[in-house]
């Protein structure tokens, strides 16, 4: 997804090592007064400045608009239109045809 997005990212803590050994430390040390990631900022601290250790989290969005719109269109049209998803009964099938409509006929402005 960030590549899709024109990110360039990292997944360094999924290392099965440092995985394992997360895994095993006591909650308290992971979690403390509500403060998510407790002993990696206090391990980054070190080497950090508190603003980015502390500061919140900054994501990004996945273009699925565009993306359902053109590139993946013949999937989700194909999925939601298709005789096994109706049949499931989990959603109406008028109102599925509705939404399919309402977001394809979405046009993009920009600023």
């Amino acid at each position: 997804m960030s590549m899709a997005a024109s990110l360039e990212a990292r997944v360094p803590y999924l290392d099965h090592r440092l995985v394992e050994f997360a895994f095993g430390l006591p909650s308290g040390v992971k979690l403390r007064q509500g403060e998510g990631k407790y002993i990696l900022k206090q391990a980054a601290q070190k080497y950090l400045p508190k603003e980015i250790i502390y500061r919140q989290k900054k994501g990004f969005a996945v273009p699925l608009g565009p993306w359902f719109r053109h590139e993946l269109k013949p999937l989700v049209v194909d999925l939601l239109r298709s005789d096994k998803f109706k049949n499931r009964g989990y959603f109406n099938p008028a109102q599925t045809e509705k939404l399919i409509g309402e977001h394809m006929s979405v046009i993009r402005t920009t600023i």
